[in-house]
């Protein structure tokens, strides 16, 4: 349940709250969105054959969701700054930190109902180890993925649009937001009928190879809107 495209609503919040440094903004969102790249070796594990739940807990919320991972590519690219005299790499640096840490890691401890390897592969924590979720509220925290993405992507498109970009990418953004919300409403009935085992080999793939790959090229492509000016409020 990685809901992606709410941690990128949350670096778009932050971003609003005042104007930031150039290479800090494309920093915290990249924080906020790529530590769910863990998917990626999870998805390989189903399809390979391994149970979906024992799959999720081997490798999802292990190695890029740990304070090693997060504070080591800041100082990788914090280094790599210092030395090239670079002060937006240095921001970016920032901007991952803050991002991975406080606008990924924290929420997904304290509100995602799983464990996260905050210190992986030494300690893992997890607030709601007596928590028991049905298949069905398990399959809908998935299918919301979508709906999560087309809200990052509307409210992207609203900054996008005071900023004076132009009608056509703008329609693009819209239609881009549309699909996904159509993945949710398709993938929200098919989260009633189906057992947690079938519904997760069909959500995975579409998320994977699809909705968070997309999602990811756009913020790459509209990375001057992320930067701007800060997303300050007009």
């Amino acid at each position: 349940m990685p809901q992606p495209g709410l941690h990128g609503l949350f670096a778009l919040s932050v971003l609003r709250l005042r104007p930031a440094p150039r290479g800090f903004a494309l920093g915290l969102m990249a924080g906020a969105l790529l530590p769910d790249l863990d998917t990626y070796p999870q998805g390989v594990a189903v399809v390979l054959g391994m149970d979906p739940a024992r799959a999720e807990a081997l490798f999802h919320r292990a190695l890029t969701h740990s304070l090693f991972f997060a504070i080591g590519v800041a100082l990788v690219l914090a280094g790599s700054a210092r030395l090239r005299g670079d002060r937006a790499r240095m921001a970016f640096a920032g901007g991952w930190l803050l991002g991975s840490v406080g606008l990924h890691i924290l929420p997904d401890l304290l509100a995602w109902f799983d464990g996260v390897g905050i210190l992986w592969p030494l300690w893992s924590v997890n607030l709601w180890a007596s928590v028991v979720l049905p298949d069905p509220v398990q399959n809908l925290l998935r299918a919301a993925n979508f709906c999560a993405f087309a809200a990052y992507l509307f409210v992207l498109g609203k900054e996008a649009q005071r900023r004076g970009m132009g009608e056509r990418e703008l329609a693009s953004l819209r239609k881009e937001a549309k699909v996904q919300l159509g993945f949710g409403a398709l993938f929200t009935p098919l989260a009633l009928l189906l057992p947690a085992s079938q519904y997760n080999f069909l959500d995975g793939a579409a998320f994977l190879l699809w909705a968070y790959p997309r999602v990811l090229w756009i913020t790459w492509r509209m990375r001057s809107v992320v930067e701007g000016d800060g997303l300050n409020g007009a």
